[in-house]
This record gives structure tokens, sequence and C-alpha cells, in this order.
């Protein structure tokens, strides 16, 4: 078995975006006929239609704008403000009465040692004030934070891409499963419609043989005949609805229109004994299996957590820069030239001293809940390599009642041929007819399950591994 890694990236999301809206604004939803489809084409329209492969790509493209968000702070950040205020008269400051002492000889030569100046009343500005400023803050320094919080935003971009994988590959195993359904339920209802069509020609040559007065049969006979000629029936009945409801899931699941009519009429096939080795198989889910593929991505956040808690034992840094210009109609006291145009530029620094033990125990919070991811990490690897093992062993086990219920189907078969040529010549009874047909029945059916059960395993260990098999 050779298996084909899936690899999806961001660079093309903007084409499969276009795709994807040119397919739902489309007929997508459409009823549509698919006659004798195939595996291959049901994953090709699965891939395109299904919603849930749609919604995983939209997370995608939010983590893609959520990390350019976090890019934002490292550019410095610039305000613009402006105002106008009216008041309800103008501002003044009142001087209050003073007397200033005269220096010598001035006191001898005019006869004063002082002058006396009066309260005054001084207007700052006019009522109607106009300002606008512009502000700059610039981070330089904020001990971590902001690269351990981008680097958390392009982690969490990464985990939406591989969730979006794993949505894929979800996809890809439940068209799988359901195409099997309708794959072994159209085999059974063939199988169930030929047993009741080999049962009605006994019941019927019964019943001709009864009426004409032979004495190897009797009444008894052909009642039992009867009687499994209406269970083959409901039998073939119960098969049928199951398809259907195969049919129904399967179109659901490739996003088809409720009422899409879609025939599976492909054999069910058989494939060779699987030659990889285990630890192999356990390396490669280790490697691509999408859900330790998001586990490994949480540690690496949850790191980058632990370092943005810690910024807080550190300095913030940001240089700071403003510039305001006021307009108010008067060009004395604070309104005056030199006060409408000002600008300031500095250095802030902002340092934790002691905000009561806080930054600790959320530096602890964070280590406990890192070690708690990477607990969970080591549980889902063992799960993972205990769940391929176990497909593994199916698998084979699987192949084995393959080659078993080939050989006991074919002599069901000749069992059954014998049995109607004996019954032809009398050598033999209705009930040893019902009793072959029903054992080939019994025994294809077991084959056809046996070869369903492999495929299915197949396509649970590709899951598992992060691939599609080719």
């Amino acid at each position: 078995m050779r298996l084909t890694h899936y690899s999806f990236s961001l660079k093309n999301l903007t084409g499969a975006a276009l795709a994807i809206s040119t397919l739902f604004s489309g007929n997508a939803w459409s009823a549509e006929v698919f006659q004798h489809l195939s595996l291959n084409q049901a994953l090709e329209i699965a891939l395109n239609n299904n919603l849930e492969k749609q919604i995983s790509y939209q997370s995608a493209l939010i983590a893609e704008s959520q990390y350019q968000q976090a890019l934002s702070a490292r550019w410095p950040t610039i305000n613009l403000q402006a105002g106008f205020q009216h008041r309800d008269q103008a501002p003044t400051f009142t001087n209050p009465a003073m007397n200033i002492a005269l220096p010598a000889p001035i006191p001898q030569t005019l006869g004063i040692s002082t002058i006396t100046v009066p309260e005054q009343t001084i207007k700052l500005f006019n009522q109607n004030t106009s300002t606008a400023s512009l502000q700059l803050l610039y981070p330089l320094y904020t001990g971590g934070k902001i690269s351990s919080m981008i680097n958390q935003a392009g982690i969490g971009k990464e985990i939406a891409q591989e969730e979006m994988r794993r949505t894929a590959l979800q996809v890809v195993r439940d068209v799988k499963r359901y195409y099997l359904a309708a794959q072994l339920t159209h085999e059974l209802d063939n199988t169930a419609k030929k047993i009741h069509s080999e049962l009605s020609n006994t019941r019927d040559l019964t019943k001709n043989l009864y009426e004409g007065g032979s004495g190897s049969v009797n009444k008894l006979d052909f009642l039992k005949t009867e009687m499994a000629v209406s269970y083959a029936k409901s039998v073939e009945i119960d098969f049928a609805g199951k398809h259907k409801i195969a049919i129904a899931a399967l179109a659901n699941t490739m996003g088809l229109s409720w009422d899409s009519q879609i025939s599976v009429d492909a054999p069910l096939k058989a494939d060779k004994a699987h030659n990889a080795q285990l630890d192999t198989l356990v390396q490669q889910a280790n490697e691509f299996n999408p859900q330790l593929g998001v586990l490994k991505l949480a540690v690496r956040a949850s790191e980058e957590k632990i370092n943005e808690a810690r910024s807080a034992y550190f300095p913030q840094v940001a240089l700071t820069a403003d510039t305001t210009h006021y307009e108010n109609g008067y060009d004395k006291g604070l309104a005056n030239g030199t006060n409408k145009n000002i600008w300031t530029i500095g250095i802030g620094v902002t340092m934790p001293l002691f905000n009561g033990f806080l930054t600790e125990h959320q530096v602890s919070t964070a280590k406990l809940q890192s070690s708690q991811i990477q607990s969970k990490q080591k549980l889902v690897e063992q799960g993972v390599a205990t769940l391929v093992k176990n497909l593994l062993i199916e698998y084979e086990t699987a192949h084995q009642q393959i080659d078993v219920s080939e050989q006991a189907a074919q002599l069901a078969d000749d069992h059954s041929d014998l049995t109607s040529r004996a019954f032809q010549i009398g050598a033999s009874k209705p009930e040893d007819m019902v009793h072959a047909s029903i054992l080939q029945a019994i025994t294809q059916g077991n084959l056809l399950r046996a070869k369903h059960d492999q495929q299915l395993n197949l396509a649970e260990l590709d899951y598992v591994l992060g691939s599609e098999a080719q």
C-alpha cells in the first residue's frame, strides 16, 4: 500500500476561496444525477462541496487575519485628536495688588521708597478654542511580550491549517465509509434477490410436484419453502432500505442536494495482505496524524504563553511624541503665538515593582498548562499507536477471512448446484434446497462483509496515518 501525505498551505487560499465561492454560488446544491458513481468521483465532489471543509477553510482565513493583527503590535500607533470648546465666558487671571520696593539710590532721588501696583485682571484666551493634536507611541522594549504574542498568533495560523487538513482527511474517510456501505448493501441486496429467486423456483417446483400428486413431497415441504421465500423477501427489502440510507448519507457527505440521485454498483474489492511494518506506521502517524499535529503546535503555543507571562518581570519602554495646535482667535495671554504650536518628545518607562505576586502565579499557571498539554500529547501518541496496531490487526484478520470465505462461498455454490440437480431427479428434498440456499447466502454475506471490513479498516488507517491511500 502506497501512502501520500496531504499538504495544505495558506499560499493557495485565495485560489481555493474563488473555487469554493464559484461552487457554492452555482448549482452545487441543485439536484443532480450520478450514475455508476466511482469512489474517486465521490471524493472529488466531496472535497469541493463539503460544508465542513469550507468552514475549516474560513477558520484558516480568520487565523491568518488574527496573525496580521498581532504583527501590528510592532508598528507605532499614531492618533489624531481634534476638538472644539466653548466657554460661558473668557477665562481670566487676576493678579493681586502689590508694593514693589525701589532699590537705592532711587528713593533718595525721587523721595519715594515703594511703588504700589494695583490689582489687575488679565484675559487668558477667548471663549471659543479649537485644538488638534497628533500623538505617537512606539514600543521600544516589552520584555518579549510582543514577540511571544506574535508567535502565538503564528502558531494559531498553523493550527488552523492543520485543522483544515484534518477536516479534509475526515471528509475522505467519511466518503469512503458511506461509499463502502453503499457497495456492501448493494451487493447484499443482489445476493438476497438471487437467493429469493432460487427459493422461489424451489417453491414453484415443490408446489407443482405436490399438486401433481408426487409422493416425494408433501404439503409440509411446500409450506417450508413458502416460509423460506417470505423470509428471503423480507431480507431483500431490508437490504434495499439500508442501501438507500447509505446512498443518502453519501450524498450528504459529498455536499449534494438531498434529492440528488446516485447509483453505486462497483463491486467490493479485496486487497493483498498489508506488508508495512507496525513501527513504520506508528512513526508515520506520529509525524502526520492531524490530531497529534495540533497538540504539538499547542505545546509550542503554551511555551510562548510562558514567555508572555514572564514579560511582566521586565520594564516596558516606549517612545512618545505629540504635537498640538491651538486656535483661539486671541494672541495674548495663554493663546499667544508661542503657545499655539507646541510639540513634545520623550521616553516612557513602566517598571513593575510589586503586584501581589500576580506575575509569579501567572508564570506558574502557564507552566502547568504547558505541562498538561505535553501530557495530553503523550497520551494521544500512545492512543494513536494502539489504534494503528488494532487497525492493522483487523485489516490482516479481514484478509484472512476473505481467503476462508472465498473458499466457503465456492463450496456453498457447488453444494447448492449439486443439491438442485439432485432435487430435480428426486434424490433430495425441498428442505435440502432451502438449507443449501441459506448456506449459500451466509457464506456470500460473510465474504462481502470481510471485503467491506478490510476496506473500511484501510480507510480508518489512512485517516489515523494522516494520509490518503492511492
